[in-house]
């Protein structure tokens, strides 16, 4: 079953013609002019309707240098000019350039978001480099593993990392001469800093464009083991900024509150190009400090975020006092929550919320509208963006909202050039003609609106019982007593796994029982089978770099089963 497409007129439907799971122009190999996995005449269908603009980063960057060079495009303790942002991308471009560095090369950076990763990825794009951005927080064994699969050529660390036993070790595993190792914030022993290549006068030569050459390697999470690394090109991730801008009604006079980490599409696609595409200004946040960034957005005039729930959740809880402090927020693009969380988090931050809902190997992928009613903008997960195609499998879909729900796909300009260094995942993810696969349940209504309903492998096997972990928490949820709660499936001898709960108390309250939680799912008509058999009372949920919940982790933790 296919779903109405989000836009008849954008969304051609074309035969598969050319296309392969190998990314184009992987690191170390030519770049190419076609995307690997879509079909030769969608890719035409997308450059004649402007969804591929056949730009990249700098070319943004240098108008804005050019026409505003006095223009903010960091505001906080470290304020930085589009011009400035310009001369230092040239200078470090022309150190990576003067190291022996050429077109297609992978350079990773390991360090937390803020101004100096706008300038490494402006650099990077003179130079017709491949980024890959990590957070801090990655693994050294994560760490090396990226650097073997994607070949890197240079490396750029935040100095404190040097000093930590683990990653002195990993550092000669990576294969680098010391003259490609680069630390920034700080000096570390034996070691290049990476500021003082920020003030060279002259320029680099920049390289030719190429739209459609792998740019950026986004990260899926993870702490060991091979990494899932997602390949984009520029064609991709401006195309998701420029609507992910359209929906919100972003711009230039915006100041973006930037806390998403670095490395995942949140902290390096819309927190980088987003604004330096438009001129906007970025208010840097790089760690979560719920007080702390509410003072920045006061002291600096923060107008728009991107977050999850917790983030939400976080800044309810400051309270009145907290919320005057936001005064100057225009709008938050947020999602990975409980309605009710949105709906209260409005009316209490006293500025607008919009739902959305995407994956890094599309980015953005789809949003709510300003102008939509707040039942629409807080309880529904927006629309796809133009140019994006769906299909919604055969699934359940008893709930009249929708007029398809089930397994979902998608394709459209922002799809991912495929997993570097992984054809079999590629292939495994992506169909002959070109459609992701997330591993979503997704219901569509008639508007064309998105609505998350659980994940299809997030399945309780109870013997012959497939228990739906989502159902339970959505209505667990709506428990006055509890604040957070996840379930989860723990291993049993007998029937192979059972239902178990992971929750936090609310405020004021003491967590219920287990009989108590039953008897509430009980009263919403819950089976007796399908009712949690355990409850693991906890003062928090383990949480992914991005602020989602780690359910992988949180059931180690319960289970105590960290194979």
């Amino acid at each position: 079953m296919t779903s109405p497409t989000t836009s008849p007129t954008t969304s051609p439907t074309t035969s598969p013609t050319s296309t392969s799971t190998e990314p184009t122009g992987g690191p170390g190999q030519p770049a190419l002019d076609r995307h690997p996995l879509l079909p030769d005449e969608l890719q035409q269908r997308y450059r004649e309707l402007g969804f591929w603009e056949g730009r990249v980063l700098y070319e943004f960057v240098r108008d804005w240098a050019e026409s505003s060079p006095d223009r903010l495009a960091v505001t906080g303790p470290e304020p930085m000019t589009y011009g400035e942002l310009w001369q230092r991308a040239h200078s470090v471009a022309r150190w990576f350039q003067g190291t022996g560095l050429e077109a297609g090369d992978s350079v990773l950076a390991v360090m937390q978001a803020g101004w100096r990763g706008m300038v490494l990825q402006v650099a990077a794009s003179l130079s017709g480099l491949v980024l890959a951005p990590r957070s801090s927080r990655i693994s050294p064994v994560l760490a090396v593993n990226l650097a073997h699969q994607l070949e890197i050529r240079a490396l750029v660390i935040d100095a404190p990392l040097v000093g930590d036993e683990r990653w002195a070790q990993a550092l000669p595993e990576m294969g680098l001469p010391r003259g490609r190792i680069v630390t920034t914030a700080g000096h570390a022993e034996g070691l290049e800093e990476f500021d003082l290549h920020l003030n060279g006068r002259e320029r680099a030569a920049a390289v030719p464009p190429r739209p459609l050459a792998p740019t950026i390697v986004l990260s899926t999470g993870g702490s060991t083991g091979t990494p899932k690394s997602i390949l984009h090109a520029s064609e991709a991730v401006v195309f998701a900024a420029r609507h992910f801008a359209a929906a919100t009604g972003y711009g230039e006079s915006d100041v973006h509150v930037a806390i998403a980490p670095y490395g995942h599409a949140g902290g390096s696609v819309f927190e980088i190009y987003m604004p330096l595409i438009f001129g906007a200004t970025v208010l840097p946040a790089p760690v979560w400090l719920p007080a702390e960034v509410a003072d920045a957005i006061e002291t600096w005039g923060g107008t728009y975020c991107l977050t999850m729930g917790t983030h939400i959740y976080d800044l309810v809880q400051l309270g009145a006092a907290g919320a005057t402090k936001l005064r100057s927020m225009r709008v938050a693009a947020t999602g990975a929550g409980p309605d009710r969380l949105f709906v209260e988090g409005e009316k209490s931050l006293g500025f607008t919320l919009v739902r959305m809902y995407g994956f890094s190997e599309a980015p953005g992928h789809a949003l709510g509208r300003l102008d939509e009613d707040s039942s629409t903008r807080l309880l529904r997960d927006g629309v796809p963006f133009p140019g994006m195609e769906t299909r919604i499998g055969e699934g359940p879909h008893a709930d009249a909202r929708f007029v398809a729900a089930g397994p979902y796909s998608c394709r459209g300009p922002n799809l991912f050039l495929g997993y570097a260094g992984r054809p079999d995942l590629t292939r495994e993810a992506v169909t002959d003609d070109g459609f992701y696969s997330p591993g979503d349940l997704i219901g569509q209504d008639a508007d064309g609106y998105l609505t998350w309903m659980g994940r299809t492998k997030d399945i309780i096997r109870r013997g012959g019982l497939q228990i739906d972990p989502i159902e339970l928490e959505n209505l667990l949820a709506g428990h006055p007593a509890l604040s957070e709660v996840v379930v989860v499936g723990v291993p049993d001898e007998r029937l192979g796994e059972k239902a178990a709960v992971v929750a936090v108390a609310a405020e004021e309250h003491e967590l219920p029982g287990l009989e108590e939680l039953c008897e509430f799912l009980r009263s919403q008509g819950i089976g007796r089978q399908s009712l949690p058999e355990h409850l693991f009372p906890v003062t928090a949920l383990a949480r992914t770099e991005l602020g989602k919940l780690d359910r992988a982790g949180i059931r180690r933790d319960v289970t105590g089963d960290h194979a």
